[in-house]
C-alpha cells in the first residue's frame, strides 16, 4: 500500500502543525518493543475537521496519526488514493456540540438566538 503522510495542526500547551504517518491500525511497533509513553489530550486538525483525541508523547522520529483520532475527525484511509477520505458527515465540534447536517435548522437556530 504504502505509506500516507498527512500535515496535521496539533495543539495542547503548544500548537505545531506536523507532518504524521498514518496509521492503518497495527497496535505494536514495528520492531515488536513495548515502551511506556506519557499520555494527554490535544486538539487535532485536519482541513476544516477538528477533534480533542488522546495523544502518547515519546522519542519517536516520526509521529503517528492514530486510527482513534482519525475517526474522531470522521476520516478513513483512501488506500488506492493514498490520502485521506470523509468517512461520514462531519459532527463534531468542540465543547461536545453537534453540528447539524441540515442548513435550514442551523438558520432557524441563528436566527431565534
Amino acid at each position: 500500500m504504502g505509506h500516507i503522510l498527512q500535515r496535521v495542526k496539533v495543539s495542547a500547551e503548544k500548537t505545531a502543525t506536523v507532518r504524521m504517518l498514518v496509521d492503518t491500525g497495527a497496535i505494536t511497533l514495528a520492531d515488536g518493543r513495548r515502551v511506556k509513553l506519557d499520555a494527554g489530550t490535544a486538539i487535532f486538525r485536519i482541513g476544516k475537521r477538528e477533534a480533542p483525541a488522546t495523544i502518547l508523547v515519546g522519542g519517536v522520529v516520526e509521529p503517528i496519526l492514530g486510527v482513534e483520532t482519525l475517526e474522531a475527525l470522521g476520516l478513513t484511509v483512501d488506500s488506492r488514493r493514498r490520502r485521506l477520505a470523509p468517512s461520514r458527515n462531519y459532527a463534531v465540534r468542540l465543547g461536545g456540540l453537534p453540528i447539524t447536517p441540515r442548513p435550514a435548522v442551523v438558520r432557524a437556530r441563528l436566527t431565534s438566538a
